[in-house]
């Protein structure tokens, strides 16, 4: 019984009529569960071809089918086949009018209601399917086994007189529904991939995976339930990567990938040892070799699951060096699978060069595309492939292997060759461990000075993930790069100068009246004469074609008001376009008054025939109204920073690397607070893409540049919207027009906050770890694996709100009330935190801070700076502590990490830790003056050398007293410190004499140090990292 194409147009009009729906959607997985059920026997009829139904539904999976047929085209054809005379005609181009809100599909329908076809057959869906297979077989894109299995005698034209005849065999319905299949698009009407399989067979997600092709999945399909194992029940899918395995000429369907948003939803996501990997900037391969073949042993497929064997021919020699085939050194006997990234490589600058630089050297059909304006392939330069997973080895499938084998296994096939073959750079990290947030990100930081593409985070687990691991993201791979993260992509304001219309992205909006749908952002070529002589026409070169999303739009069409006229109309400016970046296009509209949009970019390029850099995979981010387009980026100021950004530096820069990862640890998401009152004029002059339901009344401030400035400058940054101490007089909050500049990787300087210094000089900081959270409005939490740039997320793993004493008495207050003529002069010390945290919620204040002001009569023993509750005893090693009784200095690397700040310090009991020196000083002159000493503790981050190096000099420049004013010795450990000692405590908990050694040899350490000191008669000893991880106590050779 086969199954009828109206059947299928069926389900896409259901579909499409929920999408319709303003309320009770059912969504589109439960109406195609329904379709299944109520078309059960005919689906599973063995006269039934589930290919063909599969191709029908999912016209985009089937890349080997080129029809090379776009609107005119199509529509021509119809109107051929009907015989349409010239107001029909008219009227069968009205998806062109920009407002129309109906796209070539509906146009068609239109016209066969009025003159609707006589029926005279049945339609089918292998029908449809076999008309369109043979139309892809005459055209040179499509792959070489859909060109192979075509009727030789058949042309091109006569293939479209068949799709012609179809036409008139169709509905009206079924006929707008052939149409968007013929153009492999049934948007908005998206069907969900997943459940159509599963619907079709509960087995076949899982034979997609190891066959990524519809025609092999199928017949092993078919094959399975003629054994009947199907009806016994004992094939699963659990059980299926050991009964097939993958085969050789049939690309193996890719991991799922995710995109890492920040260092904290790679460490959600991410599991045990992970593999971290560089990023290469090429093409995707998937390398098939059948030695069986001879010298035609090797095919290779691309992310698309094309056939690119011939395209990539150059490639071919370097992967059999590689390979050792037809050598003894060869690793396989008969066959394997690889997969890889091809990119090109320079002898002459040694090193691995462009995405860009790929087109010139591999065809697409035997035709160079988009190489107009680029260079000869010189003689120096070479198609490379980078290794990064093996699949199959002979008759091993290593689907079911974790990674760690698999690269083990590679590692012994390739044989490495310079400018030829290579295996991908990686490292291990785990992610169990509480420095692996640090690692990634300096793994990260490192990537982004390189000026490399980004990482790739894989799991040690199998490739495919069968049933049989419970965790959530089980063998997703994470690709982490700096577009990815919130504010790290942002390149500036850029002109609009111009747009264009199309029907089908105008359906997918679904907003009345859309005129516009695509827009062309110009930059000037001549910014400096416009700027100083009045009357010069502006020049603008197009550098990108760009989409928004609905919100965007209808803030566009409400509050954006450009003067636009025809393109043929424009007199104000001279636009130099490039044909490669039109595309066959046409710019219908010019503004003359252009609009401003904040672009977002993830790097630069130079697009398929263009001789200039431009944005790659740009996106608008904001649109603001309050802007001129005058100051938007200009087009040599573009080109610089794009070589600047595409231009790897000479050596690295230790502290480039350090302000990276600052910026990284800011850039996390933190939990978004309403801001009452805030409500300035950005609000109607910009929106932004944070939320995609629907206008956001807020904006927010926080500003990462694509190139840190200088440490000061981020350590100055913060939300213009923190709420000031009432003691401090600050100015009125200024407009997001006026504080971010319109170029914001050129102007660096700008995001310096002087002001928010000041304050911070005001606030000596303690952190009280007695103190008992702030508590947090409820807010509703929004999942990792959906967050873009979201306005709500979670707050950074190692960042925290700036804890602060309220500024009615602070604890600097206090001090200087009791003894203010034993301190030192200069107490006005700037706060260790980063000034571009978010705003502190005011924390418990220490006791003193919190007495009345009576309290500072009395007399300074009687004045407690450490609360002595019982509940602040070392949880691990009880009154044998080796941190009892310290106080210890934060310095403003460590001084944010909840890590060391609410877990590690407190767990010890720890209760005087400081985090401002001035405070610190103080707080030790006072307990030198009584009966209860404290010893001095200094943790830093010993990775932030400069960082380190500066606050170490700050410490020299106002050194701790001798009683007899001599300076005194201060040991500065790394915070990893802590960890080793909680680490040895726990492991002696039940132990007392191992406890008691334990002290016993920490203090010698601590002794041996001060001996040091006064031998050298140095005032400060800067010891970092002296205990580690792996190590017992000892002491090592850094002193």
């Amino acid at each position: 019984m086969p199954l009828l194409f109206g059947t299928v147009c069926d389900l896409l009009q259901r579909l499409e009529y929920d999408l319709q729906r303003k309320r009770s959607q059912k969504g589109p997985q439960q109406i195609v569960t329904a379709w299944f059920a109520e078309h059960r026997l005919t689906v599973d009829h063995d006269d039934t071809d589930k290919c063909a139904l599969l191709s029908t539904l999912l016209p985009e999976r089937r890349t080997d089918r080129v029809f090379f047929i776009k609107h005119k085209t199509l529509s021509a054809i119809f109107a051929r086949a009907h015989g349409l005379g010239i107001t029909r005609k008219q009227r069968l181009t009205r998806y062109e009018t920009p407002g129309s809100g109906v796209d070539l599909a509906e146009c068609i329908e239109e016209i066969l209601k009025e003159t609707p076809n006589f029926p005279t057959r049945v339609v089918t869906v292998e029908d449809v399917d076999r008309t369109l297979h043979q139309l892809a077989t005459g055209v040179a894109f499509s792959s070489p086994a859909i060109r192979s299995s075509g009727i030789a005698e058949r042309n091109n034209r006569e293939n479209r007189e068949a799709l012609g005849a179809l036409f008139r065999s169709l509905s009206a319905r079924d006929a707008k529904w052939f149409t968007r299949l013929v153009l492999k698009s049934y948007l908005p009407v998206v069907v969900p991939e997943y459940v159509v399989y599963a619907q079709c067979n509960k087995i076949l997600p899982t034979l997609l995976k190891i066959h990524d092709d519809f025609p092999v999945a199928v017949r092993l399909l078919n094959q399975q339930t003629q054994n009947g194992r199907m009806l016994d029940g004992d094939l699963d899918k659990a059980h299926l990567p050991r009964l097939i395995k993958p085969q050789v000429g049939v690309k193996v369907g890719r991991q799922t990938w995710l995109k890492g948003r920040s260092i904290k939803h790679c460490l959600e996501i991410g599991s045990g040892l992970m593999s971290v990997e560089k990023k290469m900037d090429g093409e995707y391969c998937q390398v098939h070799i059948d030695l069986s073949k001879g010298p035609n042993c090797i095919q290779i497929f691309s992310k698309s699951a094309k056939d690119s064997t011939a395209d990539r021919f150059k490639l071919h020699a370097a992967i059999k060096s590689s390979l050792g085939i037809g050598t003894s050194s060869c690793g396989f006997r008969r066959q394997c699978i690889l997969e890889g990234e091809m990119v090109v490589y320079s002898h002459k600058d040694e090193r691995i060069l462009g995405f860009e630089k790929i087109r010139k050297h591999v065809s697409r059909t035997g035709r160079f595309l988009g190489t107009d304006e680029d260079s000869q392939a010189h003689d120096y330069e070479r198609l490379m492939i980078v290794y990064f997973d093996v699949l199959l080895v002979d008759d091993d499938s290593l689907l079911n292997v974790r990674h760690s084998e698999r690269h083990r296994r590679l590692s012994r096939l390739i044989h490495c060759h310079n400018g030829k073959a290579a295996l991908v750079e990686r490292q291990i990290i785990n992610f169990s461990s509480r420095i692996a947030a640090e690692e990634l990100r300096e793994a990260f930081a490192l990537c982004i000075i390189n000026r490399e593409e980004g990482l790739v985070l894989k799991p040690d687990e199998p490739y495919f993930d069968f049933g049989s691991s419970r965790r959530k993201y089980a063998s997703c791979c994470v690709k982490l790069k700096k577009g990815f993260i919130k504010k790290m992509g942002d390149v500036g304001d850029f002109a609009v100068v111009g747009a264009r219309y199309d029907a089908s992205r105008a359906k997918v909006l679904n907003l009345p009246e859309v005129k516009y749908t695509h827009f062309y952002l110009g930059c000037l070529t001549n910014s400096e004469k416009v700027r100083r002589f009045r009357g010069v026409m502006p020049e603008f070169t197009i550098i990108n074609e760009v989409e928004v999303n609905a919100v965007l739009l209808q803030y566009f069409q409400r509050y954006c008001f450009t003067n636009a006229v025809a393109f043929e109309e424009n007199d104000v400016f001279t636009l130099n376009i490039s044909p490669g970046l039109l595309q066959g296009k046409r710019i219908a509209t010019v503004f003359k008054e252009p609009a401003v949009f904040e672009m977002t970019c993830f790097s630069f390029h130079k697009a398929p025939n263009t001789k200039f850099w431009s944005l790659r995979f740009p996106y608008v981010s904001k649109i603001h109204c309050d802007r001129k387009w005058q100051d938007c980026v200009g087009f040599e100021d573009l080109q610089t920073l794009a070589e600047e950004e595409t231009t790897s530096p000479e050596k690295e820069d230790s502290q480039e690397l350090a302000q990276w990862i600052e910026v990284l640890e800011q850039a996390n998401p933190k939990t978004k607070k309403l801001a009452v009152g805030q409500h300035t004029q950005s609000t109607e002059a910009t929106i932004s893409t944070v939320s995609t339901a629907g206008l956001s009344s807020q904006h927010y401030s926080e500003q990462t540049p694509v190139r840190p400035a200088l440490a000061a400058s981020i350590a100055a940054t913060e939300s213009e919207s923190t709420t000031p101490p009432a003691s401090s007089t600050v100015k009125p909050e200024r407009t997001a027009s006026t504080r971010l500049s319109p170029r914001k990787r050129r102007n660096e300087a700008s995001l310096s906050s002087p002001r928010r210094s000041r304050l911070r000089k005001e606030e000596p900081v303690v952190i009280d770890l007695t103190s008992s959270p702030p508590s947090k409005s409820h807010q509703d939490r929004q999942p990792l694996e959906d967050i873009t740039s979201a306005s709500s997320s979670q707050g950074n793993v190692l960042q925290t709100p700036r804890p602060r004493l309220p500024r009615t008495e602070t604890f600097h207050e206090v001090v200087e009330k009791t003894a203010s003529s034993h301190l030192p002069t200069h107490l006005s010390v700037s706060s260790s935190f980063p000034s571009s945290m978010p705003s502190p919620s005011p924390l418990k204040a220490p006791t003193a801070s919190r007495r009345p002001s009576s309290a500072a009569t009395r007399s300074n023993s009687d004045l407690p700076l450490t609360t002595n509750n019982p509940a602040s005893s070392c949880r691990h090693a009880g009154g044998t502590c080796a941190l009892v009784k310290h106080s210890i200095l934060l310095s403003p690397c460590v001084a944010s990490m909840p890590l060391l700040t609410e877990d590690l310090l407190p767990s010890h009991g720890v209760t005087a830790v400081f985090t401002d020196v001035a405070s610190w000083l103080a707080s030790l002159s006072l307990h030198t003056r009584s009966s209860r000493r404290l010893q001095t503790l200094v943790l830093v981050e010993r990775r932030r050398h400069d960082a380190t190096i500066a606050f170490l000099k700050q410490l020299e420049a106002d050194p701790m007293r001798q009683q007899d004013g001599q300076p005194a010795v201060v040991l500065a450990y790394d915070w990893r410190l802590v960890e080793a000692v909680t680490d040895e405590e726990t492991k002696y908990r039940k132990s007392v004499g191992g406890l008691a050694q334990l002290w016993k040899r920490m203090d010698e350490c601590w002794r041996w140090f001060a001996l040091l000191a006064y031998m050298k008669r140095i005032a400060f000893v800067w010891v970092v990292g002296i205990f580690g991880y792996d190590t017992h106590w000892g002491l090592s050779k850094k002193a």
